[in-house]
């Protein structure tokens, strides 16, 4: 949505009066040009950013957000609104996106828990743009953003099993929901690739989104996870990961971050990180909006495409040799080629700690 200022069109009016009787219509004509509107006076892109909760600094999926509506706010100079969600109360956040609506150009917002409440304002709002990032919608001023979170998880599960000496892994996710079982299939699946007699121990910390707000439980987990025999556990588990972080910092196992690179995090401790590219997304998303470019419906971004990816850097190369980055190197390979099929839904029974 664009529209010009028309300040400079006022005093061009008067002046081009005042000249009628003195300049003749050259100058009329020179003074009406120099009030039209350049892009100096393009009113800027207005943009909201409802995050599912109070979530940012959790190192992870809401400050991929944060870091990417920042940057599109540094870079191209969008006015940019932040408001924290409430997830847990679906009438509250769809009042919120409503609100919203009323005073943005594009509402961006994120998470499965956000998707009912989007879904139920975005249709009676048809001149603005909303963006979802994690959830499948079919509604035409929707961009509806998802991951092949499963893709990625595969290969940090084949890391966690090259690297594991005890056999038994771990797996940390937020809420039994059917967006984290994605990543918990393809994990599974990642471990069984190469190491087909590794136990994976799964737990979830809450049936629902409370658990993404439960640090000390993930720490309790984590713990009889890691005394149970598991040297390498991921987590999914939004802010409460940082309570898995600390259980690892305290056994001094490994972890796998996820959503962002967490590798800073510890190094040492943090052995990879799952890495969704959140920030590019909602930078591109903006992009396309500002650009009279934006489309609807559901994109699925995996890793062929670099929407999905693990990390290394300074900060871990030195706790995966080059044997492991060469399998899973080359396991990313053939996922690209169609030549393994990662599985988006559980197949395994799972095994408690």
């Amino acid at each position: 949505m664009r529209s010009f200022s028309v300040t400079k069109s006022i005093p061009a009016l008067i002046l081009a009066l005042l000249c009628i009787g003195v300049a003749g219509c050259d100058v009329i004509q020179q003074a009406i040009l120099s009030g039209v509107p350049d892009d100096a006076d393009a009113v800027p892109l207005r943009v909201t950013m409802i995050y599912p909760s109070d979530c940012i600094g959790d190192s992870g999926y809401c400050d991929s957000f944060h870091i990417g509506v920042r940057t599109a706010e540094a870079e191209l100079g969008i006015v940019l609104t932040e408001i924290a969600g409430m997830e847990s109360d679906p009438a509250v956040a769809e009042m919120q996106i409503r609100e919203a609506a009323q005073s943005s150009d594009l509402v961006l917002t994120a998470g499965y828990q956000m998707g009912a409440p989007l879904a139920m304002a975005a249709p009676d709002f048809p001149d603005v743009k909303f963006a979802i990032f994690d959830v499948a919608l079919d509604v035409p001023n929707v961009a509806s953003i998802n991951y092949r979170a499963n893709e990625g998880s595969f290969l940090v599960g084949a890391i966690a099993a090259l690297k594991s000496e005890s056999g038994k892994i771990g797996y940390i996710g937020g809420a039994d929901v059917p967006l984290l079982r994605e990543f918990e299939a393809g994990y599974v699946a990642g471990v069984q690739a190469v190491k087909p007699d590794a136990v994976v121990i799964v737990e979830y910390i809450s049936e629902d989104a409370t658990g993404f707000g439960m640090p000390e439980r993930a720490k309790e987990m984590a713990l009889a996870q890691y005394k149970n025999g598991a040297d390498v556990i991921y987590t999914a588990a939004g802010g409460a990961g940082n309570g898995v972080l600390e259980a690892a910092r305290e056994q001094q196992k490994f972890i796998i971050w996820v959503d962002s690179n967490g590798n800073y995090l510890d190094p040492g401790i943090v052995l990879t990180s799952m890495v969704k590219e959140l920030s590019a997304s909602v930078i591109k998303v903006i992009n396309e909006t500002a650009e009279g470019t934006f489309i609807g419906g559901a994109r699925y971004l995996g890793l062929g495409d670099g929407g999905v990816s693990y990390a290394v850097d300074e900060h871990n190369q030195s706790l995966l040799s080059d044997e492991i980055l060469n399998r899973v190197e080359s396991l990313k390979a053939q996922i690209i080629a169609g030549e393994i099929v990662v599985p988006d839904q559980i197949t395994l029974p799972r095994k408690q700690s």
